[in-house]
C-alpha cells in the first residue's frame, strides 16, 4: 500500500502545474527547464501537482512520460481529483479516453462535441491504473508542502499512513451515505435532482435553488478527507447563482480556503488560474489576486493549460490564453511552456 503523505525531496525544485493530457506543452516546458527527456535527467527535482490527465489530446503519453521520469528518480507526483476519478471507476466528462469511450463529449455552444483525445488500449489502461494507484496525496518538508487542491490538517489527520486513495474515498463516502440516508437529506436531494434531469442537461436549467443538493454536495467535500485534499472545500452558492460546468449544474462553489492561515508555503494546482488579468464578468476564485501573487502561504501553479481544448474548439491553434507553468523553488518564479521569460511571483 502506498504511503499517503510522503517526504518531499530536499534541494531546489521545479513544481509543475496540471498537465491535463497536453503532451506538447509538457515537452516544451521540460525543455525550458533543462530536462533531457531521452536520458531522463533533470537539473533539479520535478514535482507534479496532479491532474496529469483528461480533456487534452494525449493523456496516455503524458502518464507514460511522467512515470518514466519518476522511475528514473528525477520526479515525484501527488494525486489530483482526475486521477482519483479514474481509480474510483467514475466516468466523468473528459476521461472517456481511459475507458476507450470515443463518445465522450463536451457541451459547447449548445452542441455535443467529442473530445479529440487518444484512447487508451486495455494494456495501457492497466499500466496507467497501476501507476496512478501508487501516488500519494501530499508531499512535504519543513519549508514546503505540495497537495493538489486543499490543505486541511484536520482532514489529513484522519488518514491512515498507507492505503488506496480510491478505497479510502469510497469508505468515507459510504459512512457519509449512511448518515445522509438516516437524516433524510439523501432523499430530498434525489427529489431535487430528478426534477431537473439529474442536473446533467445544460438545457434543463433549474428554476430554483436546490438547497438539499447544495448541502449534500458540501458534506461530501468537507467531510471526506480524500475528496477535500484532491478537490478542495466547497460551500453552497447564493440562491440564483448556480452554474453549469463539468457536465452538470452546480449548487456549491469553491471555498477560498487559502485566505485563512496556513502553516508553511503550500503549492496547489486544480483551480484553473488565469495568467493574465481577470476577465470582467467571468467568475474567478483568484479574482482578489494578481496572476503571480501568493495568497499568504499558498500559491496556485495551475495556469489553465486545461483550457486549451476549449480554445481549439474556438479556432485557436497557438498563442493560447492558458499555459503550463512550473514554479521554481526557492526562486519563486514561474516558467511557462510558451513564454520566453520567467515571471517573478510576489508574496
Amino acid at each position: 500500500m502506498p504511503r499517503l503523505i510522503r517526504r518531499l525531496p530536499e534541494g531546489p525544485l521545479d513544481i509543475i502545474g496540471d498537465v491535463h493530457g497536453e503532451l506538447e506543452a509538457l515537452l516544451a516546458l521540460l525543455h525550458r527547464l533543462g530536462v533531457d527527456v531521452d536520458r531522463r535527467t533533470a537539473p533539479r527535482h520535478l514535482v507534479f501537482v496532479g491532474d496529469l490527465i483528461d480533456r487534452g489530446p494525449d493523456s496516455v503519453a503524458v502518464v507514460a512520460l511522467v512515470e518514466w521520469l519518476v522511475h528514473a528518480g528525477v520526479a515525484s507526483v501527488v494525486a489530483g481529483n482526475h486521477e482519483l476519478n479514474v481509480l474510483a471507476g467514475d466516468h466523468k466528462e473528459g476521461n472517456g479516453w481511459y475507458w476507450g469511450d470515443a463518445s465522450d463529449h463536451v457541451q459547447f455552444d449548445q452542441r455535443r462535441v467529442p473530445f479529440s483525445s487518444r484512447l487508451a488500449s486495455a494494456t495501457e489502461r492497466a499500466a496507467i491504473g497501476a501507476f496512478l494507484s501508487e501516488l500519494p496525496l501530499v508531499l512535504e518538508r519543513d519549508d514546503l508542502r505540495i497537495v493538489h487542491a486543499c490543505w486541511d490538517p484536520v482532514a489529513a489527520a484522519k488518514l491512515p499512513q498507507e492505503g488506496s486513495i480510491a478505497a479510502l474515498a469510497a469508505a468515507f463516502q459510504q459512512a457519509l451515505d449512511a448518515e445522509l440516508v438516516s437524516s433524510g437529506l439523501r432523499e430530498r436531494a434525489a427529489e431535487e435532482r430528478a426534477a431537473f434531469a439529474q442536473l446533467q442537461d445544460q438545457r434543463t436549467e433549474p428554476t430554483r435553488h436546490l438547497a438539499a443538493v447544495a448541502e449534500e454536495d458540501s458534506v461530501y467535500q468537507l467531510r471526506n478527507p480524500v475528496k477535500l485534499l484532491t478537490s478542495g472545500a466547497e460551500v453552497a452558492v447564493l440562491p440564483g447563482s448556480h452554474f453549469f460546468i463539468g457536465g452538470k449544474w452546480r449548487f456549491v462553489t469553491r471555498d477560498r480556503w487559502w485566505r485563512r492561515p496556513v502553516d508553511r508555503p503550500t503549492v496547489v494546482g486544480h483551480y484553473w488560474r488565469r495568467r493574465d488579468a481577470p476577465i470582467e464578468g467571468r467568475a474567478d476564485v483568484w479574482d482578489n489576486l494578481p496572476p503571480f501573487d501568493w495568497s499568504g502561504n499558498v500559491f496556485c501553479i495551475d495556469y489553465s493549460v486545461g483550457r486549451r481544448f476549449l480554445e481549439r474548439l474556438r479556432g485557436r491553434a497557438s498563442n493560447f490564453n492558458g499555459g503550463l507553468g512550473a514554479l521554481r523553488w526557492p526562486e519563486r518564479e514561474v516558467v511557462f511552456d510558451d513564454r520566453p521569460a520567467p515571471e517573478p511571483t510576489r508574496a
